[in-house]
């Protein structure tokens, strides 16, 4: 899937979320995927685990994603 994001470096990110769940408490989460151009692809998984008085959700592994690679694609221009 296309994430399309306003803060992106204009560089196209695809990735899909997921979840773990047990006895209806999520116990892991996960963002993965691929970013960048024909010339300069990179992939990337972003997995979070169950914390203690934390709560983990895909959508937050999807923000550290797409905010590691802004990052990333910011600092090679």
């Amino acid at each position: 899937m296309l994430v399309t994001e306003q803060d992106s470096p204009g560089i196209p990110i695809y990735g899909k979320t997921g979840m773990g769940v047990k006895q209806c408490i999520t116990i892991d989460t996960w963002f993965t995927g691929t970013a960048g151009t024909k010339k300069d692809q990179i992939y990337f998984c972003i997995y979070l685990g169950k914390t203690n008085n934390r709560e983990v959700t895909s959508s937050i592994a999807k923000e550290i994603a797409i905010q590691i690679i802004t990052n990333y694609y910011t600092q090679k221009q």
